[in-house]
């Protein structure tokens, strides 16, 4: 005679837990990005002037090849009071392996421009001259599946070893 075990549901359980946990934190990751970039869409627009649209490089050390980034500086007035920004967007601007990249981003923002800005009400010093893409907003619904899937598999497997009675096999 042989026990048939619960070991299998316990393996199910293990891996619809771990499948939930990854799910999870993409979904955190997901609506934090769509969150941010949401935020900056009710920030206060106020007028201003590019000053510094240029490419920039940097070398991180003798056998690697130059990066490329829009170096970027522009100032706008808030309650008189004059500020300076350097991001097209909330985070910093990125660093290009292609210069041509890096050049198109300084295209779009000429020297001398007017420019809407959008700052930030309760932090003046806070502003950025466009807005991050709601994309993550939109693509949580694939990690969603696996929070929700892992969260099944877990809870049936766990259902099942509180429900089902040791058996004894004969071989």
């Amino acid at each position: 005679m042989q026990k048939a075990g619960k070991g299998g549901y316990w393996y199910l359980a293990l891996i619809g837990f771990f499948l939930a946990v990854i799910g999870g934190v993409f979904v955190v990751i997901l609506a934090k990005g769509y969150l941010k970039a949401k935020e900056t869409r009710s920030w206060d627009i106020h007028q201003g002037r590019v000053l510094v649209s240029e490419v920039g490089e940097r070398v991180l050390g003798p056998n690697v090849p130059p990066e490329y980034t829009h170096k970027l500086l522009f100032e706008y007035r808030v309650g008189g009071e004059r500020f300076t920004g350097d991001r097209v967007k909330r985070r910093e601007n990125p660093y290009f392996k292609e210069k041509a990249k890096a050049e198109r981003w300084a295209e779009d923002w000429l020297v001398e421009t007017e420019v809407e800005v959008f700052v930030n009400p309760t932090d003046p010093k806070e502003a950025v001259l466009d807005h991050d893409t709601k994309a993550a907003g939109y693509t949580i619904w694939f990690p969603g599946l696996f929070l929700v899937g892992g969260l099944v598999v877990l809870i049936k497997s766990l259902l099942a070893i509180c429900k089902k009675p040791v058996r004894v096999t004969n071989h």
